[in-house]
């Protein structure tokens, strides 16, 4: 009997001790279980613009590429890039001996064109005289016909305005050179600021090739191509973002300038202009690279929630919600417009509720959380 008592004793101990070693151990479990650290974001009515991006070069607003007028060896270069220029101040200078020379003989052709011309109006007033005088004898009787005829010839030879045509001739002639040695100095057509020099001296020129770009940075624009399907939303005088990425990731606002209403024969697609006044601490520059944000379809007014919270999921999209002070439950959500920031939510969502932003992708429904502002109830 005793000994029985004994053992059923120990049966129960042992039992004790297993029911405290278990319960120990899940609660040890849980107490090693991960906490996340998650942020949260409130489920808001707001308004979504969808946007476009094209892409464009910079360029003044006012920008001539400098020809020159002739070929020919270059002999001096005055400007160097992101010098400011004045209408017709002297840029480049080409070589000028052989034209020189040319002046000197089509101004020395010109004066013996004028010499020409002297000589033959001292002979058409001597013809003129002869011709006066044998006409009054010839009335008189005492000059035959054939003389009369042949002081008349004589006279008209001398007035056919060989010798003016002459003159003009090698005035022209003496105004080309001229003018081609003036060209000799190439000049900025405008005032601005000197973009590029695509010559140094010895290079020759060429009449297509531009020798410099001068450009006004006090404005500048990009020109994209918009498609068919985006055109109709883009109106004259609307603000735009531009991003140039070379000067910083924060777009600078445009203005749209103008818009094409008839599309390029070859791309489909319709040219735009967009006005980016210029902002010297920015430091944009002609010819660099420019991305132009236009807002083509806009939703006001709308479920919105930020489109990092939302995790694709077996071909849906789900949405970790706050469930607790430390638990969050997926809801599958359906996604609308989104402006690259912020997402339309057409079905899943209500307004203030609170959405997993930081930290999703690690969770799931069992995971403990540790959100940052607290979280909310469902």
């Amino acid at each position: 009997m005793k000994t029985r008592y004994r053992n059923l004793m120990a049966a129960l101990v042992i039992m004790s001790l297993l029911i405290g070693v278990s319960g120990c151990g899940k609660k040890a479990q849980e107490e090693a279980q991960d906490v996340f650290n998650v942020e949260t974001a409130e489920v808001k009515l707001m308004d979504i613009t969808k946007y476009s991006s094209y892409a464009g070069q910079i360029k003044g607003s006012h920008e001539e590429a400098v020809m020159p007028k002739q070929s020919s060896r270059v002999a001096a270069v005055y400007v160097t890039e992101g010098q400011a220029v004045r209408q017709g101040q002297v840029i480049i200078s080409l070589e000028r001996d052989k034209l020189d020379a040319a002046v000197q003989q089509a101004e020395a052709a010109l004066a013996s064109a004028q010499a020409a011309q002297a000589a033959n109006e001292v002979q058409r007033q001597t013809a003129l005289s002869n011709y006066n005088r044998l006409e009054a004898l010839h009335k008189a009787g005492a000059v035959s016909d054939q003389a009369l005829e042949t002081a008349k010839a004589q006279y008209d030879a001398l007035n056919t305005g060989a010798a003016e045509a002459g003159v003009a001739q090698a005035q022209a002639a003496l105004n080309l050179t001229r003018q081609n040695l003036a060209d000799c100095d190439i000049t900025s057509p405008m005032d601005g600021i000197v973009g590029r020099v695509d010559v140094a001296v010895g290079d020759m020129t060429g009449l297509g090739s531009p020798v410099a770009v001068i450009n006004n940075t006090a404005a500048l624009e990009v020109e994209v191509q918009i498609s068919e399907s985006d055109v109709s939303s883009v109106q004259a005088g609307t603000t735009v973002n531009v991003l140039v990425k070379a000067v910083g990731e924060k777009p600078l606002a445009g203005t749209i300038k103008s818009v094409a209403s008839v599309a390029d024969p070859l791309t489909r697609t319709y040219p735009v202009k967009v006005a980016l006044p210029n902002n010297p601490a920015a430091q944009v520059k002609s010819g660099m690279f420019a991305e132009v944000l236009l807002g083509t379809q806009r939703r006001e007014g709308v479920i919105s929630i930020p489109m990092v919270a939302v995790l694709p999921q077996s071909g849906e999209n789900i949405v970790y919600v706050v469930s607790g002070k430390d638990r969050a439950k997926a809801v599958i959500v359906q996604t609308g417009l989104n402006d690259g920031t912020y997402t339309e939510i057409t079905k899943g969502l209500k307004v203030g509720q609170k959405v997993v932003t930081k930290g999703n992708t690690l969770i799931d429904e069992t995971s403990l959380l540790n959100l940052a502002d607290g979280g909310t109830e469902e």
